[in-house]
């Protein structure tokens, strides 16, 4: 019996001392500002044209192509490398090597890549496969959520075809637990996955709520309230002067959603992500990323479309 309790044990802390191992790998940084013929492989002998703004990962090699040029933003360091025409590299976790010809000069890279490494850990815990049991009816669940003038949409998984809604934008008195309203939104039932809304700008923060109206009109299901917040003022400046930086020089626009989700504006980083996966969906490192958008999905309490996500994530592990 003691002996059956060991081994038990044993496996438990083997499992969940292989978490971190079971990560997947994080890119070294990123290829920007691509020139005439990028060429990449993993091992070297399959060689794939660059054609766009790709993140790179321990052991890839790279060659450039006569009159080309790329640049080499690391995650690490922040600093941009150029890499020249007619030379070879490798990436290696302790810096760049120059099989044929040289590398060119270093210069800051704007800080565009700080924090990715964690970004990434980070994102991993979002891939964690949940079994809870399945509630008959309605059960919709509201993100706290954040809007700026340019991004006033809301979101929120649907309930049924059959469904309308019912947004309420107001307070609610933490004393006496009454609700007044600032706003009420009467939206339309869709065959979508997402419900969407835009909303009139608001100015400071509050709370949300949907009601759930069947074909008579009846509300049939009432969320809980929800946070709503604002980006504005000094965040909302320092975003904008982010947001030039990130898409001057990652044009594939995954960092931008980065961007965006950091900020709290989680609709439109899922539109930005969702248009990410839609264009580059045939990159063989695409299940990387898929952590991500996972995220997203899971932030907007999006079940169904986070679950069939994490399907294509484990199936291409």
């Amino acid at each position: 019996m003691r002996l059956l309790k060991l081994i038990t044990v044993v496996l438990f802390l083997s499992f969940f001392g292989l978490q971190p191992a079971l990560a997947k790998k994080i890119p070294l940084g990123m290829l920007v500002e691509i020139k005439g013929k990028i060429e990449y492989s993993k091992k070297g002998k399959r060689w794939k044209k660059v054609r766009r703004n790709k993140f790179v990962y321990a052991n890839y090699l790279v060659r450039v192509g006569a009159n080309s040029s790329i640049k080499f933003l690391n995650q690490d360091t922040n600093e941009t490398t150029l890499l020249t025409a007619n030379s070879k590299v490798k990436f290696t976790k302790s810096g760049l090597e120059a099989l044929e010809g040289s590398l060119g000069g270093t210069d800051a890279g704007g800080g565009l890549l700080a924090g990715l490494s964690k970004q990434f850990k980070k994102t991993q815990k979002y891939t964690t496969v949940r079994r809870a049991a399945t509630k008959e009816g309605i059960n919709l669940k509201l993100a706290t959520n954040t809007i700026s003038a340019d991004f006033s949409e809301l979101a929120w998984e649907t309930a049924g075809a059959d469904y309308a809604y019912r947004l309420h934008l107001g307070t609610k008195n933490r004393k006496t637990k009454t609700w007044t309203d600032s706003a009420v939104y009467e939206v339309a039932s869709t065959s979508e996955a997402i419900v969407r809304t835009k909303i009139n700008p608001v100015s400071k923060k509050l709370k949300y709520f949907v009601e759930v109206l069947d074909g008579s009109g009846t509300v049939v299901f009432t969320t809980k309230a929800s946070n709503l917040k604002v980006l504005s003022g000094k965040n909302l400046a320092k975003f904008e002067q982010q947001k030039e930086e990130f898409q001057s020089l990652d044009q594939s626009g995954f960092l931008y959603a980065g961007l965006l989700k950091d900020n709290g504006l989680l609709v439109p980083a899922l539109d930005q992500y969702e248009k990410f996966f839609a264009e580059f969906g045939d990159d063989e490192d695409i299940n990387e990323l898929r952590p991500f958008i996972i995220e997203v999905y899971s932030r907007l309490s999006l079940a169904k479309l986070k679950s069939a996500e994490l399907k294509k994530y484990e199936s291409a592990k």
